[in-house]
């Protein structure tokens, strides 16, 4: 009777998890890049969930960072690429939001391929709860809203 249960309880939770192993509703897109109003623009959206049982306790935490692709590996912008951790929210339900990094436009001829990577940290009291790091992904374009209009995994910036 006992394994049984667990099996059933194993299910269950498995059924919880969404197909590509983390929360739904959890997602890090592009939704800005290089526009002509605003040369050298990128900026990073992220949707972050409630996380666990407590909710009503719960803070959302949130950092972003842009990486650039050398030709053969992604690499680490350093400061003028990173928010730090900014506390976003707090547990009631899904928050939505970003920022928007300025880069110089590379050399004539040249090309700057960017992505964002978000951490997300749940906390309750300053103790981490549950963490997710995701790369920006396209897919989350909705027409009809202002901020996300567009949805890329990464941006080009060439001239």
């Amino acid at each position: 009777m006992r394994r049984v249960l667990l099996i059933a309880l194993a299910g269950a939770l498995l059924a919880a998890v969404p197909a590509h192993g983390r929360e739904a509703g959890l997602w890090a897109t592009i939704n800005l890049c290089d526009p002509p109003a605003k040369p050298g623009a990128v900026g990073v959206r992220v949707s972050i969930p409630p996380h666990g049982t407590a909710k009503h306790r719960q803070q959302q935490w949130m950092r972003i960072r842009i990486q650039w692709f050398d030709g053969s590996a992604w690499q680490w912008l350093g400061k003028a690429g990173d928010t730090g951790f900014e506390h976003v929210a707090h547990g009631r339900g899904i928050w939505q939001g970003g920022t928007t990094f300025m880069f110089d436009p590379p050399a004539a001829g040249q090309q700057l391929v960017l992505r964002g990577v978000v951490n997300v940290q749940w906390r309750i009291a300053r103790k981490v709860r549950g963490r997710a790091t995701l790369p920006t992904e396209s897919g989350h374009a909705k027409p009809k809203d202002p901020h996300l209009t567009t949805s890329l995994a990464t941006c080009a910036i060439s001239r």
